[in-house]
């Protein structure tokens, strides 16, 4: 019965792999908002339903226009190679890249009009009006001082590319050019590249963003092997959860290993142990470990201001270790377990508090600070066990 009582928490392994495995790192923005909101809601729909969470940009500046129109046609050759990751590359107005595709666009223009128009269409190309149309053309012709409308009506003299204005307020003609992905000098481009597959999490995020970046600096150094002082920037939902993600990574080392450093140093000062000074910090660990499996077994996705609470676990958590340790300094006749229960109710009340303080930040509003305070909580009741 001893040897039971003592290894029972051996049957939390179970549930902790599983919430290891269920656990996710969430860096969306809009998770950090309040819930119910209708300004944050109505602006995650849209990304939802209208953006494209798989479109990365790519910008280009360069010294001269030709420089980044070359850059920028290497870049989109090199990167539709990778038909795995791949979906598309645009680099400049389809019906210039492709003219041959043209005539499918028009019709794919006039099949979503809607019926009216297209009777109209009908109506006016029935075979019975068919002369006076091409008569129409004709006089046109010979009347007109526009290169445009003469270059147009010489193959197009039934006017199937002259779009209805419902079409042509919204998007730009066919005969401009790369003006829509260039700047007006021509030293500035942009390229949409978009996903294969779905970019769910940060680490498919990252993963993907990082190959295009090497296939992006390949590109570069092929079309100038010379120095070039062409400047290639990201932007975009990858790009971004990428940095985000790469930012708490750095953030979230750089405090819990400088808690733990900090921790260390001052229990070696006042100590001058090392054995005891190591479980210390393993022990921390292990709470930290288990806080995250848990969390990741309740709430599934834990957000990324939540991950504050380890830097705050650790600078809570020591002083309660480093009591119990000048204690049993104090009185080396009474055994630990003896040490433990004269201790036992004073950590308790300040757990209690502790835990109590935390779990308020549940009524704030903000999921990040409310799964804080429930892993604090979490923490500190393994921290009492």
């Amino acid at each position: 019965m001893n040897r039971f009582a003592r290894w029972w928490w051996l049957l939390l392994l179970v549930p902790a792999l599983i919430g290891v495995f269920r656990l996710r790192f969430n860096v969306e923005v809009l998770d950090l908002l309040p819930r119910g909101v209708p300004a944050v809601e109505g602006v995650k729909l849209y990304q939802q339903h209208f953006s494209n969470a798989r479109e990365l940009i790519v910008t280009i500046t360069a010294p001269d226009k030709d420089q980044a129109a070359t850059a920028a046609q290497a870049i989109a050759e090199k990167l539709r190679v990778d038909t795995n990751r791949i979906a598309e590359v645009t680099w400049r107005p389809p019906w210039l890249e492709h003219p041959e595709q043209t005539a499918e666009l028009i019709a794919h223009l006039w099949f979503n009009q809607p019926p009216e128009v297209v009777a109209q269409l009908n109506s006016r190309l029935a075979e019975t009006n068919l002369p006076a149309v091409l008569t129409a053309t004709r006089d046109e012709l010979a009347t007109t001082l526009s290169p445009m409308e003469i270059a147009r009506l010489s193959y197009d003299p039934f006017g199937l590319t002259r779009l209805p204005e419902s079409v042509t307020g919204a998007a730009p003609g066919f005969s401009q050019g790369d003006e829509i992905f260039a700047s007006p000098d021509g030293k500035f481009r942009i390229i949409f590249v978009k996903a294969h597959g779905e970019l769910a999490g940060y680490l498919e995020c990252t993963e993907w963003l990082e190959v295009v970046k090497t296939s992006v600096a390949e590109a570069i150094h092929s079309s100038d092997p010379r120095e070039s002082p062409v400047h290639v920037g990201f932007t975009g939902r990858p790009a971004f959860v990428a940095e985000m993600s790469a930012s708490m990574r750095r953030d979230i080392t750089l405090s819990v290993v400088g808690t733990a450093v900090i921790i260390a140093i001052l229990f070696w000062l006042a100590h001058r142990r090392l054995k005891p000074m190591l479980w210390l910090l393993t022990l921390l660990a292990l709470i930290l470990a288990g806080t995250l499996a848990f969390g990741g077994l309740i709430f599934g996705s834990i957000n990324v201001v939540s991950m504050g609470f380890a830097a705050i676990l650790l600078g809570l958590a020591v002083d309660y270790a480093v009591v119990h340790y000048q204690e049993a300094l104090a009185h080396p006749g009474l055994s630990i377990p003896e040490i433990r229960r004269g201790i036992a109710p004073s950590i308790l009340w300040a757990a209690i508090t502790t835990i109590a303080a935390f779990l308020v930040l549940n009524f704030g509003g903000l999921p990040g600070l409310a799964q804080l305070g429930s892993l604090v909580a979490i923490a500190w009741c393994f921290r009492r066990w």
